[in-house]
This record gives structure tokens, C-alpha cells and sequence, in this order.
């Protein structure tokens, strides 16, 4: 009986081979650290603001909740908005794939091949994709939708917490709102933006983990690492 060799071609396992010629540094430290800041202020917003809106906790059982819970909000708001100060400047200065300098072209023929290449991967109506380093152009254009809803929220959550003092100069900065609408309607929008932002974050996880498994690209690894594998010759 004629033996079989055991080469590189022959064996199973190679169709799961990691196509990477070099691993390359994409997500610098601060960076990550903005990213992580982000995640984790959203989480703790969208918890204590729910609460603020809607207290399921008795406060004859837990006395001053709410103004603990207040507080916490009003805390983390000011995190938050540091910390986006903070990727603004690094909109500004920093590496190529976390700086102006890369945005997708829409006049540029390629960059709007990648843009409908990635429309038709996430509808489930393509499976191939190309191989980007940075943000790729559907994700780019969903997170500036995001930071346009930051911002807003933001705004109309420091209108109201400025509600408390009407002589600050918080009040003087953000009370104007309340010039175009009511009180109950900035209330109302602030938590509508809330389940807007965690829509996204769903979605955002749910693409992450899906394009990973799919395109071996290292999204999720590199979020922790800064590392993604380049797959180009």
C-alpha cells in the first residue's frame, strides 16, 4: 500500500490558514484607551439616565438614590465629553487611520467600489469584501452619524443639568435650547438619543465579531492589541 506524505498541502487544516504576510500597528494606545472610555461611559449613562427617568429603586429603602445617581450621571457626562474632546484631537493629529487623512473619497472610484462591497456584505447580498487596515467606508459614514448623536447629546444633557442654576455660565452656554423648545421635549429627545446610542453599540459588537469570524481581518483582537494582520502582497 502506497503511504501518504504529509506535506503543507495535504492536510486539512490548511484551508484555515492565516493569510497575514506582516502584522502591522493601526490603533495607537490612546486611541484604544478613548475607545474603552466610550464604552464604558455609555454604559454607565445609559443605566443612571434609564434610572433617572424611569427610578425602579425605592428610595425609602436606599435613601438620596437618586441624587447618588445623579451625581454618577453627571460625572460620567463630564468623562464623556473630555474623552470626545480628546478623539477630536486625535481626529486632527493623529496616524493615518485615526485622522482626517483617512476618509473614504467619495469621488474616488475605489473607495466607492469598498463602499458598496461592504453594503452588500452586511445585507448578506456579497461575501467577499477588500481588505482594509483602517475603518472601511460603510463604518465610517455610521460612525459619523454616532459622533453627530454624541455631540447632541452632549448639548441637551448639560441644557438640562445648567436647568438647576439659570445665572451659571453652563446655563448661559446651553439655555438658548429652551428658547426653541420645551423643557419636556429636550428631556424627551436626551432619552430618545439614549436608545439610539445603544442600537448602535449592539450593532457595532454584532459587525465586529461578524466581520472577524468572516474575514480573518483581526478587528476585535486589534481593538486590545493595536494590531491587524495585512493580508496584501
Amino acid at each position: 500500500m502506497a503511504s501518504t506524505v504529509d506535506t503543507p498541502a495535504s492536510r486539512p487544516e490548511k484551508q484555515y490558514e492565516c493569510a497575514a504576510r506582516r502584522f502591522l500597528y493601526i490603533w495607537e494606545g490612546p486611541l484604544r484607551i478613548i475607545h474603552w472610555v466610550n464604552f464604558f461611559s455609555i454604559i454607565i449613562l445609559s443605566v443612571t439616565g434609564y434610572f433617572i427617568h424611569d427610578p425602579f429603586m425605592s428610595s425609602a429603602q436606599h435613601p438620596y438614590i437618586m441624587g447618588n445617581v445623579r451625581y454618577v450621571h453627571y460625572l460620567f457626562g463630564i468623562i464623556f465629553s473630555v474623552n470626545l474632546l480628546f478623539r477630536i484631537y486625535g481626529f486632527l493629529v493623529g496616524n493615518y487611520f485615526a485622522s482626517w487623512r483617512g476618509i473614504p473619497n467619495p469621488f474616488n472610484a475605489k473607495d466607492r467600489k469598498n463602499f458598496w462591497a461592504f453594503i452588500r456584505f452586511y445585507t448578506f447580498t456579497g461575501k467577499e469584501t477588500p481588505h482594509l487596515l483602517g475603518h472601511n467606508p460603510v463604518a465610517f459614514c455610521a460612525y459619523t452619524l454616532l459622533f453627530a448623536l454624541f455631540i447632541l447629546q452632549m448639548l441637551s444633557g448639560f441644557a438640562l443639568w445648567a436647568q438647576n442654576d439659570p445665572g451659571s455660565s453652563l446655563y448661559a452656554v446651553t439655555g438658548w435650547i429652551f428658547g426653541l423648545v420645551s423643557n419636556q421635549w429636550v428631556r424627551w429627545f436626551h432619552f430618545l438619543v439614549m436608545f439610539l446610542i445603544g442600537g448602535f453599540v449592539i450593532n457595532h459588537i454584532y459587525s465586529v465579531v461578524l466581520f472577524d469570524f468572516k474575514s480573518k481581518s483581526g478587528e476585535v483582537s486589534s481593538i486590545f492589541s493595536g494590531w491587524k494582520p495585512d493580508r496584501r502582497d
